[in-house]
């Protein structure tokens, strides 16, 4: 695998969890602190993938354009970059 490609599954996955988390903390308990950690750390992979995968070479265009929605973000980058790792 590429290590573009291994960067950018790292961070989808590490979105997808803090996005997953956000949401359970919200439907359950509501801490205050885990949003005002989490929401920050939440964008700042966001931000990681969509400018990782806009910048990275060799990239599907479905790739960097999946990179760029909010919240399914991570996971439909995920899906796209283990396509390409079989490409």
């Amino acid at each position: 695998m590429r290590p573009v490609l291994r960067v950018l599954e790292v961070l989808s996955v590490l979105e997808l969890l803090s996005i997953v988390v956000l949401s359970i903390n919200l439907a359950t308990v509501h801490i205050d602190g885990v949003a005002s950690v989490l929401g920050p750390v939440h964008g700042a992979l966001f931000l990681a993938v969509a400018v990782t995968a806009l910048f990275a070479r060799d990239l599907m265009l479905r790739t960097r354009l999946m990179a760029l929605i909010p919240v399914a973000g991570g996971a439909l980058t995920l899906v796209n970059v283990r396509k390409e790792a079989r490409r």
